[in-house]
């Protein structure tokens, strides 16, 4: 009957990705995040409902009405590359690389045994090196355009992100950066599930990164009347996720990257799985460069994709991770499209946001709600939505305010809906579920911390 279904769901929805018994799971992750530069700070300051959103260090906002974001404060570059090979990339791509080094080291893959023709990379982007290239712009501006950079065009393409990670781990397989707004990690993700799916890799490496923290950027956010009004840093309780009282997103930066592979290949090299990808959904509003269609239609279309991929009954998800940017149209549709697709159950699943606590990053935030939902199954815990005081009835779900839950979590979908309307759901998975833990021991990591990887 099961099967009967979701064969009729997909033959009236489509399906994203070809059907075969391959399973894609997470071996590996790193972060760099304005909460921490590795995965146990990251994962213990968000559970603890620690926020980074703080006054901006790196430029003068004196300009501005508002001046709060969540910044990356703890980044050395030179901690993963040489001195001159960091200088060459722009602060997204050194965030990227850093992040695929931390990965492949978690993961305890050993690139020499593996054929590296056939490993895949995948990284998303929203905006790339455009920091780079209003610096190097204003730059030789100064100059009258005498003296520039001669590696402005390699720091600032978002190709280059995806291909210094290539360059960096020595992979020459697939090298993707897709683009797409605030969904490009999602997308990622997604594409490089179909990848391990199709049969095309049994190893990616994914991810998102992105740098946005610069004054023209910043202008432009605050031009759009996007960020919230903080009263020259007065007000501190932002973003309110679903809060009656939102008011717009507060800017943040970082990245993660990932280690996807198939199921059977890191079983039989004894690696440790931290969750399964099963499924993912993606859709196009197809209205407005800025604005959602109000009626949520394609959202809810994204999640009942990935729960026909994952081939998930709704009564079966346990968790929500929302894109909760903090808007008041947003939150209100995102929360209609998670009742619409739930039902009743809707009202006995938890919610919540991070945005409260890492600011809307673009795509990297779909690489921190990635590790924060995986290490939410691992310890069986859901961080809180912060600044969720207020109660909006047009916002009703359990949004886990406050302070974080101990709960069962074995299914979650993972919502990322970016500008211009793409509309992305992951269905995540702790791995055999209802069968018994099969992963072993972590294989000892092939890198030490201390010397960068693939650098001669």
């Amino acid at each position: 009957l099961t099967t009967y279904i979701f064969t009729l769901l997909r033959a009236e929805e489509g399906t994203m990705t070809p059907q075969t018994s391959r399973r894609v799971v997470i071996t590996g992750m790193g972060v760099i995040s304005p909460l921490g530069s590795t995965v146990d700070l990251f994962w213990h300051l968000l559970s603890r409902g620690e926020s980074a959103v703080k006054p901006i260090t790196s430029f003068d906002t004196s300009p501005f009405q508002a001046c709060l974001a969540a910044e990356v404060r703890d980044f050395d570059p030179e901690d993963f590359l040489h001195r001159k090979q960091a200088r060459r990339m722009g602060r997204a791509t050194q965030f990227a690389v850093a992040c695929a080094m931390m990965a492949a080291r978690d993961s305890g893959i050993d690139l020499e045994e593996e054929d590296r023709g056939a490993i895949g990379i995948s990284i998303g982007t929203s905006i790339g090196g455009m920091k780079e290239a209003f610096e190097f712009h204003d730059a030789a501006r100064l100059t009258a355009y005498e003296r520039v950079n001669p590696f402005t065009m390699g720091m600032t393409f978002p190709n280059a992100i995806s291909s210094e990670v290539a360059i960096v781990l020595g992979l020459h397989g697939p090298c993707e950066t897709y683009s797409i707004g605030c969904s490009s990690t999602a997308n990622a993700i997604g594409r490089a599930y179909e990848w391990i799916k199709s049969g095309q890799s049994s190893l990616v490496v994914a991810g998102g990164t992105e740098a946005p923290l610069h004054p023209s950027v910043y202008a432009a956010m605050n031009a759009g009347r996007a960020l919230a009004p903080d009263a020259r840093g007065t007000i501190r309780n932002l973003p309110r996720p679903f809060d009656k009282t939102r008011c717009g997103m507060v800017l943040g930066e970082g990245a993660g990257c990932f280690i996807l592979e198939d199921y059977e290949h890191a079983r039989a090299r004894g690696a440790r799985m931290y969750a399964e990808l099963e499924g993912w959904g993606f859709t196009c509003d197809a209205h407005s460069m800025v604005k959602a269609a109000s009626t949520g239609h394609e959202q809810q279309r994204a999640a009942r994709l990935a729960l026909s991929t994952a081939h998930w009954f709704p009564e079966e998800v346990d968790y929500v991770n929302a894109c909760g940017l903090g808007t008041m149209e947003l939150d209100a549709i995102e929360t209609q499209t998670v009742k619409q697709v739930l039902g009743d159950h809707a009202y006995r699943v938890p919610v919540s946001s991070f945005k409260a606590a890492l600011g809307h990053a673009f795509a990297a935030s779909g690489a921190f709600q990635l590790i924060g939902t995986a290490k939410a199954m691992e310890h069986q815990f859901i961080p809180p939505t912060l600044n969720l005081t207020t109660p909006d009835p047009s916002c009703d779900l359990d949004y886990v305010s406050g302070t974080g839950r101990a709960v069962q979590v074995n299914r979650a979908l993972i919502n990322s809906f970016g500008f211009g309307g793409k509309n992305i759901v992951l269905a995540l998975s702790r791995v055999n579920v209802g069968v018994g833990d099969t992963s072993s021991t972590r294989a000892t990591p092939v890198y030490s911390m201390s010397q960068p990887v693939g650098v001669s």
